[in-house]
């Protein structure tokens, strides 16, 4: 049985952000390949970030917030009443890993535009418009007490342990394991998050999604991903990434950190501690932050 980590509030270390202007990201849904345009723009202090389908013109604007969380297969997606927005997680990352606390996004479409699998393009068009401070602090959490969330429903030892951390900084760890040898290496990556933005956009940012060939192909096969190629994310083969180079020896590790500050970012607080992740996906990450947010000390 997981005995959860024990968190408490502590004294705020910096004010909240926002961007300095409007930046616009287009492109196409990964698995809906429709078009989309992401618009983030500038919001008000506490107002967090928020998702406006304007296509939905009667729908309500949906908080990124773990609370919103749908179960999705290797996704990240939000809804409430008739409006849904999927696989926001990169996004969430690079707002998170560039330091914005506020942000009003506006999409025409359900789900983000996929890129390059990877957060950098987000990153970057946020980097262009400018990031401002804003007036009211940022809230903290800190784990005090170390505990862990084993996965009861998944079979392969899925876990996350969360420890404290005496020196104020957030520490990522991630270790992909595969019970079975197949094309997709096991690998280690460890980021030390002292946030600053463009470690974040050098070490995290850039990695990119990843997935073996017997995956890819299955997905086709239902239809879905019809406009995604093996040069748009990384795809398995028995030799390695087709048509693909990898950015960093355990770049697929690196991409489960960012899917992590993704996931954990759907809170209202920063949070410090290390959090350590072996064999875990987006549900895990969701379960974990909710089952951490109940244990406020």
């Amino acid at each position: 049985m997981s005995k959860p980590p024990v968190i408490a509030r502590v004294e705020s270390i910096r004010r909240q952000r926002t961007l300095a202007r409007r930046a616009d990201v287009a492109g196409f849904g990964f698995w809906s390949s429709k078009d989309v345009v992401f618009s983030f723009r500038p919001a008000e202090d506490d107002s967090g970030v928020r998702f406006f389908r304007s296509d939905l013109p009667k729908a309500e604007p949906i908080p990124a917030l773990v609370y919103y969380r749908i179960a999705k297969p290797r996704q990240t997606s939000l809804a409430l009443g008739n409006a849904q927005v999927d696989m926001v997680e990169h996004a969430l990352a690079a707002l998170k890993g560039a330091g914005i606390d506020n942000c009003d996004i506006v999409v025409d479409a359900p789900e983000a535009p996929g890129m390059d699998g990877s957060g950098a393009p987000f990153f970057d068009a946020f980097l262009e418009a400018g990031i401002v401070e804003q007036k009211r602090e940022k809230p903290r959490l800190k784990v005090v007490v170390e505990g862990e969330f084993i996965d009861e429903s998944s079979t392969n030892g899925a876990k996350i342990v969360a420890r404290p951390r005496e020196d104020g900084q957030t520490v990522f760890r991630y270790d992909l394991r595969y019970d079975v040898p197949g094309a997709i290496p096991n690998q280690t990556a460890t980021f030390v998050w002292n946030r600053n933005p463009l470690d974040f956009r050098r070490e995290i940012a850039t990695c990119r999604t990843f997935l073996s060939y017997e995956e890819a192909t299955y997905l086709r096969e239902q239809g879905i991903c019809e406009r995604v190629g093996t040069k748009d994310v990384l795809v398995f083969g028995k030799d390695g990434p087709i048509d693909n180079s990898p950015r960093f020896d355990n770049e697929c590790a690196r991409h489960k950190i960012l899917d992590m500050i993704g996931d954990f970012s759907l809170t209202s607080f920063d949070l410090e501690g290390e959090f350590w992740a072996t064999k875990t996906g987006h549900q895990q990450n969701a379960k974990a932050l909710l089952r951490a947010l109940e244990n406020i000390a």
